[in-house]
């Protein structure tokens, strides 16, 4: 089984659950001081793997599209589809990470009083975690679809 398969499997399970961790934290502020550590370690694997899957995603491309040109075919537009989705999914746990690790610090931290910049902060805190969940659903839609349009 190629690596990309294993971490991205890691990564499309760790990032939909520091993005529903994120979204409670942004609608929930008393709930704040338990679950400040435990999304900000989830934003930190949530970034790693997904940057290690899009690594190993691209020497998988690279392999599948050379053994594809050794048939004299191409790769199906399927599996084009998977690796933009795949970027836009990294994009988005990227933005989650870094609104993370920036909100929760500051303007969300707990105990602090709600102001406007915090109501700010907590819309978009919800936001970047909505994207990361829209993006994983893709991007597992995209995966499956490309795997099975490269079996005869």
């Amino acid at each position: 089984m190629p690596l990309h398969v294993v971490i991205a499997h890691l990564a499309v399970i760790v990032a939909p659950l520091t993005a529903l961790v994120a979204l409670t934290y942004a609608v929930r502020p008393p709930a704040r001081r338990g679950m400040r550590w435990p999304l900000v370690l989830g934003a930190a694997v949530s970034i790693t793997l997904t940057i290690w899957a899009a690594d190993a995603g691209g020497t998988l491309w690279k392999s599948l599209k050379t053994a594809a040109e050794g048939r004299g075919t191409t790769l199906p537009p399927t599996v084009w589809a998977h690796a933009h989705g795949s970027d836009l999914f990294t994009v988005a746990v990227v933005a989650l990470a870094i609104t993370v690790l920036a909100l929760v610090w500051w303007l969300l931290r707990p105990g602090r009083t709600q102001t406007v910049w915090a109501v700010v902060a907590a819309v978009l805190l919800g936001l970047a975690a909505i994207a990361t969940l829209v993006t994983a659903g893709i991007v597992l839609d995209q995966a499956m679809t490309a795997v099975w349009s490269t079996q005869p």
